[in-house]
């Protein structure tokens, strides 16, 4: 990620924007360099560009999804937003309320749970994500934090937002949701896990193999159900991010009779990579024996202007800050031949993606071993 003058503008308006307890996301896409923000709308005058959204996992009276207005470059570059802020009071930090950590043993329980459920024909797949608490580093910044993330995994969709009463969360997805140029649209199957390792070749077991092609199969069914025509495809190949790879499939759509975009994000949200299949029996599933209240944990967020933009990415390796400790989130694909140790080794994997960025951002947080709890 280059250090350039616009993104460290950027950075300060974060800072600022903070100060003030206004509403904002700073993001960056994939292979790109530049930083961009978005903020609470009502601050600067109306801009018809695109809107950003934050949506959750499942909408509750709590967490609703938020929509914020991207503030063009040139606005950043010379001063206007910062002048505008300057102007308002400030605002002390308005944190959200952490979930409780979960345990190796309720974490294995809830597999349990989750394979007599699958294996009762209930459901095929269902996804099971678990919660780590860690202290919160002395003197810890969250923007110091965001740099260094999105300079570590610049192939992902690196995001640090704010709302107050929910707090501060930041992550770095690799998984696009939705993008739509024109009549074009383009998503991916993200699937299966294995610890990323310098050989040549993974060992895909039919396992994982069949976990991905739930997802593909879904893909394609949502975008046959709106009339929109394959155009091509790519993959299965392997996709290297962080500690883990994963397998990926690439798609094209084309959307000729332009079908609604709300409609097509409604079908094919959740997709089974964070929920399962069948959607609603998954989602039953997870309901009763998770645990917990993912929020903006697995949601999507990105820039949108309803019609004929999208760049929607699914919140994945993504935690939250609190005032005194961090909720770091991980998760992974239950089926009938999942092994449980397996899967809490997986997540275990998952979750260095941040707590590895966490160490260097201050070093007097060592990495503890979960494996042996």
């Amino acid at each position: 990620m280059k250090d350039t003058l616009e993104n460290k503008n950027i950075i300060q308006i974060g800072r600022l924007l903070l100060q003030k307890g206004i509403s904002f996301c700073i993001y960056c896409y994939p292979g790109e360099s530049q930083y961009n923000v978005a903020i609470q709308k009502g601050i600067l005058y109306p801009n018809n560009e695109a809107d950003f959204v934050i949506s959750p996992f499942i909408a509750n009276n709590k967490y609703e999804k938020v929509v914020l207005e991207k503030v063009p470059s040139q606005v950043c570059a010379d001063n206007r937003l910062y002048d505008e802020l300057m102007r308002l009071e400030d605002c002390t930090i308005k944190w959200g309320e952490l979930p409780s950590e979960t345990i190796k043993a309720d974490y294995l329980k809830s597999i349990h749970h989750y394979l007599q459920f699958i294996r009762a024909k209930k459901a095929m797949k269902a996804i099971l994500s678990r919660v780590k608490i860690i202290g919160k580093p002395t003197k810890f910044d969250p923007l110091i934090f965001y740099k260094k993330l999105s300079t570590a995994y610049p192939e992902t969709f690196s995001s640090l937002f704010y709302i107050p009463g929910k707090g501060i969360w930041t992550g770095a997805s690799p998984e696009l949701f939705l993008k739509k140029e024109k009549d074009f649209l383009y998503t991916v199957a993200l699937a299966a896990t294995l610890p990323i390792h310098k050989e040549e070749n993974y060992n895909w077991r039919k396992k994982e193999i069949k976990e991905h092609d739930m997802v593909r199969e879904h893909i394609e069914q949502v975008f046959e159900k709106n009339n929109c025509r394959l155009i091509n495809s790519k993959g299965p190949y392997v996709f290297e991010t962080g500690h883990v790879a994963h397998l990926k499939t690439d798609y094209i759509f084309e959307n000729s009779e332009k079908n609604d975009l709300g409609q097509i994000i409604t079908d094919l949200y959740p997709t089974p990579a964070i929920g399962g299949l069948p959607v609603r029996k998954a989602l039953e599933c997870i309901n009763l024996y998770e645990g917990y209240a993912r929020n903006y944990y697995s949601g999507f967020l990105g820039e949108t202007n309803g019609q004929d933009l999208a760049r929607l990415f699914i919140n994945l390796r993504c935690m939250q800050i609190g005032e005194d400790a961090i909720a770091v989130f991980v998760g992974g694909g239950i089926s009938d031949e999942s092994d449980p140790e397996e899967e809490w080794e997986e997540t275990i994997q998952k979750s260095f993606t941040l707590l590895e960025i966490i160490e260097k951002t201050s070093q007097n947080v060592p990495i503890k071993n979960e494996a042996i709890r």
